[in-house]
């Protein structure tokens, strides 16, 4: 589940990035996507392990000395103990942000989807828009599912 969103952000990132230099020399929009793809994997992998070894260092910060109630332990246990916090919010701001990425992309790139929501605010057509074409994906696919099923059987 994290790499198919981690995918799909990443397919974003270079979607906006590519639609910034749209109108540049082939070889700026190359150069420029290059660059971004990296920055981008470097910086969202690296989060990512960043996150997942938080638990490990709060361990290794509770078992670095004797001491009980030491300021490591205190550290190390808020460390172990936030983390699946942090996992639920990042799914939820996850969630919201393909959403609204997703939605900004049919808005910016169908003019009558942009002209239809022109005089709305921007954050709420784009998360709208995100969760109806998601919504419209979800039921082709179980639909594909369902056909697929009843051919193979």
């Amino acid at each position: 589940s994290a790499i198919l969103t981690d995918f799909i952000l990443s397919v974003e990132i270079i979607i906006i990035a590519l639609g910034t230099v749209t109108g540049e020399a082939l070889v700026n929009q190359i150069i420029v996507v290059s660059i971004i793809a990296l920055v981008a994997t470097v910086g969202v992998y690296g989060i990512v392990a960043l996150i997942v070894r938080m638990d490990e260092f709060g361990a290794k910060l509770i078992n670095l000395n004797e001491e009980d109630d030491s300021f490591s332990d205190k550290v190390g246990i808020f460390l172990v103990n936030a983390l699946p916090k942090v996992i639920k919010g990042l799914s939820i701001i996850g969630t919201i942000a393909l959403l609204l990425v997703s939605g900004g992309i049919f808005r910016h790139n169908l003019h009558f989807v942009h002209d239809l929501f022109h005089s709305w605010p921007g954050m709420l057509a784009d998360l709208l828009l995100g969760l109806v074409v998601g919504f419209v994906v979800l039921l082709l696919i179980m639909g594909g599912k369902k056909i697929f099923k009843s051919a193979s059987a």
